[in-house]
């Protein structure tokens, strides 16, 4: 599954520019969802190898100021993985990176 979102605004008085982005997982309507990065993403899109075939999963991204400071979260993006076929996509060099961080982790 890959998720893509628009870049934070420039920084501005009020404030910090976005230093990455927190990814967040979970079933729709969960006011809760859970973390995925360990690190903050620096880019716009990631790839959450993670999915189940048939599973249905809402997600929201956060910015994150170098300092700490997080924006308030994004809309919810709600997705629905079809049952049939490979929920497992070919990653490559030039697929996104991993939303969780490198492999292994």
């Amino acid at each position: 599954m890959t998720l893509t979102w628009t870049a934070s605004a420039a920084a501005d008085s009020k404030h910090s520019a976005a230093f990455g982005y927190c990814i967040y997982r979970g079933a729709p309507g969960d006011p809760n969802p859970g973390l995925i990065n360990t690190t903050p993403l620096r880019g716009t899109s990631c790839t959450d190898d993670l999915v189940a075939n048939g599973g249905r999963y809402s997600y929201v991204v956060r910015a994150i100021s170098a300092g700490g400071a997080t924006s308030v979260t994004s809309n919810p993006a709600p997705v629905q993985i079809p049952l049939t076929g490979s929920s497992k996509s070919p990653i490559s060099a030039a697929s996104p990176p991993l939303c969780r961080g490198p492999a292994g982790n």
